[in-house]
């Protein structure tokens, strides 16, 4: 990673915000507009999934820590869960849009907003979605529908005290998708695995203590966006499941392994197999780089891939695209649409979606 102290929320951050912008598509307001109020929407194994993304730990550190020992005693472990490649804003960006168009630095790039991404799968379902960013001090500027859901960590804590359970709104209840952003030295970014450790040990347990948490289908993912160390080839990184209640997770799945090979491109396809989503048709799509996390697909009947270790593609290098290269990427558009298939085709063109809500606190952690 480039910049030490603000680079983490501001990757995330910006990876939704440049992401997301410009078009506001009548199908998929109308679709949200069709979803009856207070009726959380449905998904197969789960309604809700929050997402953590902790940075730049290699496998073997994060496996020997004891408290995400403790946590693997009450989760899946995902064993076999790689990055993408190097360094961090890159792999936010797949976990969202299903590529990450050959991007191979940390600076300041703007995504086309023609590129979709998981928001516009989201939306059209009458799915809510909220990014919650750490020490952030204001909301995103640009897009008021879609940037409105970019917004401090402590809005999750107001969201899960909400009594209403209407996703989506200030105090309303937990949004169907959640990606939670914690600060560059929460992260472990600028500092180990052991203060990531730290910060979770006292970010989760109100969460799973939470009435409203315990009695929704969430299933909560921690995992880290790349390696530390450039030249592990299979770029490894820790990643467990957990869940609110037995509904998401039994009881005798719990502290249980699965080797299972997945990526950050699985994150995308598990939560588009939930609810019935489609794909994007780039990555996500991809039935070797994309494995559905096996909770959810045991469940639904999705066949995965099995992939052998020698199998596995090199993920510490960067697949060439459009942004290979390209520190700066300012409202451009690309001359044609990347491959965005919907299982119900309701989209010619859809906007990128705040893709740059993905950066990790970043811009907070200045000394």
């Amino acid at each position: 990673m480039i910049f030490k102290s603000l680079l983490p929320m501001a990757i995330a951050a910006a990876t939704f915000a440049t992401l997301t912008t410009l078009t506001t598509f009548t199908h998929a307001v109308k679709q949200a507009a069709g979803k009856k109020p207070g009726l959380p929407a449905q998904g197969k194994v789960f309604d809700h999934i929050l997402i953590i993304f902790l940075e730049n730990t290699n496998y073997p550190l994060a496996v020997s820590d004891p408290y995400l020992q403790t946590l693997s005693q009450q989760a899946i472990a995902l064993t076999n869960y790689h990055a993408l490649t190097h360094p961090s804003q890159p792999n936010y960006i797949a976990s969202i849009a299903g590529d990450y168009y050959g991007l191979n630095n940390d600076l300041d790039t703007t995504i086309p907003a023609n590129y979709t991404t998981v928001v516009d799968l989201l939306e059209p379902k009458g799915l809510t979605w909220r990014a919650y960013q750490e020490d952030m001090p204001s909301s995103i500027s640009k897009n008021a529908t879609r940037c409105k859901n970019i917004v401090s960590s402590s809005q999750l804590a107001i969201d899960l005290a909400a009594s209403t359970p209407t996703p989506g709104t200030t105090g309303e209840g937990l949004p169907n998708y959640m990606f939670y952003s914690p600060n560059a030295i929460n992260n472990g970014h600028n500092t180990t695995v052991r203060d990531a450790s730290l910060f979770l040990s006292s970010f989760l347990p109100p969460i799973l203590a939470s009435p409203s948490f315990a009695s929704s289908k969430t299933l909560i993912v921690i995992t880290f966006d790349e390696t530390d160390d450039y030249l592990i080839q299979d770029n490894l990184v820790y990643t467990l499941l957990l869940a609110s209640n037995d509904a998401v997770i039994p009881a005798s799945l719990r502290n249980t392994v699965d080797t299972t090979f997945y990526t950050h491109y699985s994150l995308l396809s598990t939560v588009e197999d939930n609810w019935d989503l489609g794909t994007l048709g780039r990555n996500d799509a991809n039935k070797r780089l994309a494995n559905v996390f096996g909770l959810v697909a045991n469940r639904t009947g999705y066949q995965n891939v099995q992939v052998a270790a020698a199998d596995i593609p090199a993920f510490n290098e960067t697949v060439p695209g459009f942004l290979t290269g390209v520190p700066h990427h300012h409202n451009s558009h690309s001359p044609s649409d990347p491959p965005s298939s919907y299982a119900n085709t309701l989209f010619p063109t859809i906007s990128m979606t705040c893709l740059m809500f993905l950066i990790p606190s970043m811009m907070t952690i200045l000394g």
